[in-house]
């Protein structure tokens, strides 16, 4: 889902999958923006029963049509969309070896290049005022990779790069960008039929540990920790700046486990380069 709410901010939020606009995250966002007194611009494939002003918007869509839906959006409220949250997502599970090509890239489309779709349809509004928030919704799984989810932690890292250029490029222009790294949260991500499994062949089957964690993950639905509530009052106050210890943070983990996993992984890849570092340093010419 993409949110666009306007009054104090106004915000663009996307959505193409069952955790939207019209769903999860998404709707809690929404409903939370406009319970403080922003107004909401949401997008969704099917906004029919939604709760305030939706549009229309896949993100699939070639860049001319998401442009011309952005453009319009963009004159709803007077001074336009002041933040825009791309929280089109999704993600499908099995061994790197098991899932076709034609998923993964189909994966791909939405969750990195449905977002830079978006991404270039605001951007040039946004340098225009001189200000402006893009809202990145990453994973967990952006930093810290788990087996049977191989694709999607690399949609998530693709779009993580790609998010950090972004900011090194457009901060000289006034617009921030803010990265999230959700973690389990009590929504319909993890319901039956909402995430793709696609067949283990023999070798990965249980106890194989991709098995072993399909199987935990299916077991998870309604039982995750995270209050998607708590989450987006957390990623208002880091856009508002009503919490000034995260009014420039470019990365936001949001989730016990969410902090937990990923400063686990940290300190593995650091550990590697500690390792690593006489030997990094041999390679220059002597002289």
């Amino acid at each position: 889902m993409h949110a666009i709410g306007v009054s104090q901010l106004s915000y663009g939020v996307s959505q193409n999958n069952s955790d939207g606009s019209s769903n999860g995250i998404g709707l809690a966002l929404v409903r939370y923006v406009l319970g403080i007194g922003d107004n909401v611009i949401a997008t969704s494939r099917n906004p029919a029963k939604t709760p305030t002003l939706w549009i229309v918007l896949d993100i699939s869509w070639p860049q001319d049509k998401i442009t011309e839906t952005i453009d319009k959006a963009d004159t709803l409220f007077e001074g336009g969309i002041t933040t825009i949250v791309n929280n089109a997502a999704y993600a499908i599970a099995g061994s790197v070896e098991d899932v076709p090509e034609e998923d993964a890239r189909a994966e791909f489309d939405i969750n990195v290049w449905g977002t830079i779709r978006v991404c270039k349809s605001i951007l040039p509004k946004m340098r225009q005022r001189g200000n402006g928030t893009i809202v990145q919704m990453s994973s967990l799984l952006g930093l810290a990779v788990f087996p049977a989810f191989g694709i999607y932690a690399a949609s998530k890292l693709a779009l993580q790069a790609i998010s950090e250029a972004m900011a090194l490029e457009t901060s000289p222009f006034g617009i921030r960008t803010l990265i999230v790294n959700l973690g389990a949260f009590r929504t319909n991500f993890l319901a039956p039929g909402a995430m793709p499994v696609f067949g283990l062949s023999k070798p990965y089957k249980a106890p194989h540990v991709v098995a072993a964690t399909i199987q935990a993950e299916n077991g998870k639905h309604e039982n995750q920790l995270g209050d998607p509530n708590k989450a987006v009052k957390i990623i208002h106050d880091a856009v508002s700046g009503r919490d000034p210890r995260l009014a420039k943070v470019l990365r936001l983990p949001i989730g016990k486990d969410s902090w937990i996993d990923s400063v686990t992984h940290l300190d593995q890849v650091r550990n590697d380069f500690d390792v690593c570092k006489e030997v990094a340093h041999s390679t220059n010419h002597a002289g």
